[in-house]
């Protein structure tokens, strides 16, 4: 990773220096993600927080409201992993499976996937309320009371 978020997003312009320690204030108390935390606070949204994240981990950032995922594509990863990594199978093609995630630095996360479906895994970033919305839709349900796990902390 070159950069940090917080930099990132003050370098930008997107977010001042006191927003940024106020977001790390909440991240030693509560724990979860910066970029989490920054958007409970409402320094920034989450498709700002979603296109920085795409330009630092140079990954595409979809809209998972345009997709129509192939039920065949949803076999591939169980609803229980899906909710574990907060990440939700969108395509696939040959043997490549495309797979929007909250966090794309979540390596364990890769791994399993590519473990479990035999496939190469390609990465893209979606909003976290995008994805708990497809998990609970798309697996019928199985999604329901879905909370983002509290994942490594990131500053």
């Amino acid at each position: 990773m070159a950069a940090k978020l917080g930099q990132i997003l003050i370098a930008a312009g997107v977010i001042a220096e006191e927003q940024l320690r106020e977001a790390l204030v909440l991240q030693k108390k509560s724990g979860g993600r910066l970029g989490t935390n920054l958007v409970k606070l409402g320094h920034v949204t989450e498709d700002k927080l979603v296109t920085f994240l795409s330009k630092q981990y140079g990954v595409s950032a979809i809209n998972l409201a345009d997709y129509k995922i192939d039920t065949a594509v949803l076999k591939l990863v169980p609803a229980e992993m899906a909710k574990k990594y907060m990440m939700m199978p969108v395509a696939r093609v040959g043997a490549t499976l495309t797979v929007a995630m909250a966090d794309p630095s979540n390596v364990f996360a890769v791994d399993d996937i590519k473990f479990m479906t035999g496939y190469n895994v390609e990465i893209v970033i979606a909003t976290e309320s995008a994805l708990i919305n497809a998990i609970t839709t798309s697996y019928g349900g199985k999604g329901e009371g879905l909370v983002a796990a509290k994942p490594q902390q990131q500053t």
